[in-house]
């Protein structure tokens, strides 16, 4: 886990230094201005964010959503097409790019190859409504949770986690959803989200020390909606 966020931040510094030192050379009139048009501006910049989203952090929702932000960008900037044009075809391909990632989220997680034990797994759809859910596995393993213009409240209170790193992927989409552990579970949260958040709201007047050797890992993506994790 330390060797993964030391990545991170390694490709997240570099990133930077490459930003500031092209807006150095810039300023300091080292770079063409019918270069430095096209390199610095916001069109570049959600490219690059999404390239990185891609390629380095592998959030493949986000990463399509910012380069497609940022190429519609560019374009209407260098190619005077018609702002209005550009504006009504971008939504629609949001929506596609939303589709093809909950059709390649299907094999992200231990669920889709252990399926067969289904007690030990969470599967939560949610479409335009939901409820509230309760797990009582005493070998959990993850699963996915997806709300759609809805939303459940999973209470994972009399669960107990498998041994290892188990991986819980959330799909929010004008939605939100409510998780609810024992206060003796180590969770880590890798969530991303575009206008919308998701939390960690667990707090206890109790000192309690997690199991390090049985890890939640909840990741996903979350855009217009949100969540959080709360103690059981």
């Amino acid at each position: 886990m330390e060797e993964n966020v030391k990545d991170k931040r390694l490709w997240l510094g570099i990133l930077i230094v490459v930003i500031g030192s092209v807006w150095l050379l810039d300023n300091l009139r080292l770079i063409p201005y019918y270069i430095s048009d096209v390199i610095i501006s916001w069109g570049s910049l959600f490219s690059v964010i999404g390239l990185f989203l891609l390629l380095v952090r592998k959030k493949i929702e986000a990463g399509l959503i910012f380069l497609t932000i940022g190429i519609f960008i560019i374009v209407d900037d260098y190619f005077y097409i018609n702002f209005y044009d550009i504006w009504h075809t971008f939504w629609p391909i949001i929506v596609i790019i939303i589709g093809v990632s909950l059709i390649l989220r299907r094999n992200q997680t231990k669920l889709d190859s252990e399926k067969k034990n289904d007690v030990d797994f969470i599967n939560d759809f949610a479409v335009f409504g939901g409820g509230d859910r309760s797990v009582d596995s005493q070998d959990f393993k993850g699963g996915k949770i997806t709300a759609i213009f809805g939303g459940s409240n999973i209470n994972l209170g009399n669960a107990e986690l498998a041994h290892g790193k188990n991986e819980l992927d959330l799909f929010v989409l004008f939605g939100g959803t409510e998780i609810r552990v024992p206060a003796d579970w180590s969770v880590q949260v890798e969530v991303f989200s575009i206008l919308g958040g998701f939390s960690d709201k667990r707090k206890s007047s109790v000192q309690v020390i997690p199991d390090s050797s049985k890890i939640l890992v909840v990741k996903g993506f979350v855009m217009f909606g949100g969540g959080d994790i709360k103690l059981a």
